[in-house]
């Protein structure tokens, strides 16, 4: 569903933002790490959705932290961060985010009930970060995170080794001084597990100079992307792969260009990364 929700949003913004262009080819097939012998990690994890609000044994997965930001071209920009505070680990975390006007009447995005952002795993005390780009022709007034299902799971169903993809900002991009927003940010991404994870996007949250979260997004990371002015010419970007894929075995310097832009109010340097590393594919 999210993957399809970007593709569509991805088309708008770059026609938006103007001269965003993805590349599909010219680049070289990774190589893939191996898994050691005794990796423990599984490939597959079944269980009966629940609600991710109620874990359990106690706690469950909260909204800790939100914020948006609406800018006059309609661009909305909705960051949150959730913690699991119970005992078990949350396995496909659903997400959704409602926009609602000053009469606190709901904003659907053509008939939608609302934009939904799946996170692969949330471990008991880990907090994560999560995001939605939206655009409304109404002023936004209010904007509500809301949780749906989760399949909860013991620890050890995802095996000893098995420890969150952490990732560490790096900088941020702007080729086009004419936007400003939008931008590719780089990042440092780490994964000590065993064997390589499936990626299922990355999630970017954005604070101002205060510490207030103003926005998010997920996007696709490891994208060849080029940016380019009004005319045609190309201002920069990021030609190739990176050496190794998001959410596989070691170290790599990746990117995300998030598909709403950044707002106008956030600091660089508090911006905040999660890659979504699953332990199946789907």
């Amino acid at each position: 569903m999210i993957r399809a929700r970007m593709l569509v949003l991805g088309a708008v913004v770059a026609a938006a933002l103007a001269g965003i262009v993805v590349l599909a080819g010219g680049t070289l097939p990774w190589t893939e790490g191996s898994s050691s012998p005794d990796c423990d990690i599984p490939e597959t994890v079944s269980g009966t959705a629940a609600s991710a609000a109620s874990a359990p044994g106690g706690g469950g997965v909260k909204v800790v932290e939100q914020g948006f930001t609406q800018e006059p071209n309609s661009a909305v920009s909705i960051g949150a961060v959730l913690e699991n505070t119970g005992g078990v680990v949350a396995y496909r975390t659903q997400v959704t985010f409602k926009l609602f006007d000053a009469a606190h009447t709901e904003l659907p995005d053509a008939g939608k009930p609302g934009l939904t952002v799946e996170i692969p795993v949330i471990l008991p005390g880990q907090r994560i970060g999560t995001g939605s780009g939206a655009y409304r022709g109404t002023p936004v007034a209010s904007v509500e995170v809301g949780l749906g299902m989760t399949t909860w799971q013991p620890r050890d169903t995802f095996g000893k080794a098995f420890s969150p993809v952490t990732a560490g900002y790096l900088r941020t991009a702007r080729f086009n001084p004419r936007i400003p927003t939008s931008v590719d940010i780089h990042y440092r991404e780490v994964s000590s597990n065993c064997r390589s994870l499936d990626n299922r996007l990355t999630a970017v949250v954005f604070r101002d100079a205060a510490g207030k979260i103003v926005g998010g997004d997920v996007a696709a990371p490891d994208t060849p992307i080029i940016f380019r002015d009004e005319h045609g010419k190309d201002l920069g970007g990021d030609w190739q792969r990176p050496a190794s894929p998001s959410c596989s075995q070691g170290e790599r310097e990746t990117w995300i260009v998030p598909p709403g832009g950044e707002p106008p109010t956030a600091d660089d340097a508090r911006t905040t990364i999660f890659p979504y590393c699953d332990i199946a594919v789907r």
